[in-house]
């Protein structure tokens, strides 16, 4: 409730203050510093239809003791994006909010990001309170986005939540043919595991980046040290080799990563060391047509036979008929091994069409994730349209395919259909 008083304090406070259009003046010893406030966002409202795997262990887990359903499930839900950005000459505010209703007992509302930013020198700024960051150059996955939110795959450019973090950032531009740009971002993490609103500082994690701008290349070399958490070191870089052809990679290495899996009969977890790492391209041809094509190692993903095993264990937990193994189970399930990939080695593609047939507002696109592990693999068609202005229509099915000892064959639903109605203000 408070959150929700301090979005509607600032929604209305941008109403009585300035529109985009009016900047608001103030002078200091003959200079004008420009004030300019701005509220944006955004109404998605929601609609799917699931087709439930009801002889899948992961459904019978995950649904365990609930009332006998059909195997076609709908949901309804809205989803409201409030934005707040304030820009004066040295400093800056930013707030995003996003809150989900899918009824009057049943709603949240989350503050993804609410940080303020100076700049005390051409170059640099300092940052700080709850931001998210984009670190990395892949698409769909990012080994090196140590302070980034976790990513979905399946709508790579979903608006997550940040973290609570300071941090400071210097650029400089250099006349030279080789080196032209180079930057310095450096940030602290605060320990998140606290007891009366105090953590620990030993547990306060560092992230830094370096960026260089070299033979027309963007490479970064990136570091995360922290005493609770993986510690990672990793590189990534993006470069067009032609003016419609640009390629990227990342790769990270890592120590003291836990790792979830089966381990001595249980659901349990390990301490390991490895590598991740990911290469793609984007391609534009003459016709508009954008293709995406990554690969993706998960250095801490199950191997195939981890994952026979932990599909195993779910069967002989069923079989047990116990009660409380099975409750545990399920809470274990849905913290540790709900993520969005769980093996090891993916690729992802995905291909746009803008305006095909001279179909003016409509964007069809196709994106699928293939383990190449297990050959099972989802594949979506999400089909856009936005006949006026601030409006967009957006019907996605997607399908998990693959036998039932498989990564997506055995997921709890094998259909999913989500119609969106957007509305931008």
């Amino acid at each position: 409730m408070k959150i929700l008083i301090l979005v509607l304090v600032v929604v209305l406070h941008s109403f009585v203050a300035a529109d985009e259009n009016t900047p608001l003046p103030f002078n200091t010893s003959n200079e004008t510093l420009v004030n300019k406030l701005e509220w944006s966002g955004n109404l998605d409202v929601k609609y799917a239809l699931l087709h439930s795997r009801q002889n899948s262990s992961i459904y019978k887990i995950l649904n365990y003791q609930q009332q006998d359903t059909s195997s076609f499930l709908s949901q309804f839900r809205l989803e409201p994006y409030i934005n707040t950005d304030y820009v004066a000459r040295q400093t800056s505010f930013h707030l995003k909010s996003h809150g989900k209703f899918y009824s009057e007992e049943d709603s949240q509302l989350d503050l993804l990001e609410l940080y303020g930013s100076v700049n005390p020198s051409f170059g640099s700024s300092l940052t700080g309170g709850k931001r998210a960051f984009s670190w990395g150059k892949g698409y769909a996955f990012n080994p090196v986005g140590y302070v980034n939110p976790l990513k979905d795959p399946e709508n790579p450019e979903l608006i997550q939540t940040g973290i609570i973090s300071i941090s400071g950032e210097y650029t400089k531009s250099i006349t030279s043919d080789v080196l032209k740009t180079m930057a310095l971002t450096a940030v602290i993490i605060p320990a998140t595991a606290t007891l009366n609103h105090s953590g620990e500082f030993d547990n306060t994690d560092l992230a830094v980046k370096s960026y260089f701008l070299l033979w027309d290349t963007d490479v970064d070399i990136l570091w995360f040290a922290s005493k609770v958490n993986a510690r990672q070191i990793g590189l990534d870089f993006s470069r067009n080799i032609y003016e419609n052809i640009e390629v990227h990679g990342e790769f990270s290495t890592f120590t003291h990563a836990q790792r979830n899996l089966v381990k001595s009969g249980t659901l349990g977890s390990d301490i390991t060391s490895g590598s991740s790492y990911l290469f793609g391209m984007r391609y534009l041809n003459t016709l508009n047509t954008t293709l995406i094509a990554e690969y993706y190692h998960n250095g801490m993903g199950l191997t195939k036979s981890e994952f026979d095993t932990y599909r195993n264990y779910l069967d002989n937990v069923l079989a047990s008929n116990n009660d409380q193994t099975i409750l545990q189970t399920q809470r274990t399930v849905k913290t540790n091994f709900q993520k969005p990939v769980l093996m090891r080695d993916y690729l992802y593609l995905k291909i746009t069409q803008p305006e095909p047939f001279n179909w003016v507002y409509f964007t069809p696109s196709l994106y699928s994730i293939i383990n190449l592990l297990d050959k099972s693999f989802s594949l979506s068609a999400p089909l856009s349209y936005k006949p006026i202005t601030n409006f967009e229509y957006v019907f996605t099915p997607t399908f998990f395919v693959g036998s039932n000892n498989s990564e997506f064959g055995e997921k709890q639903y094998g259909q999913r259909y989500e119609m969106w109605l957007r509305f931008f203000f």
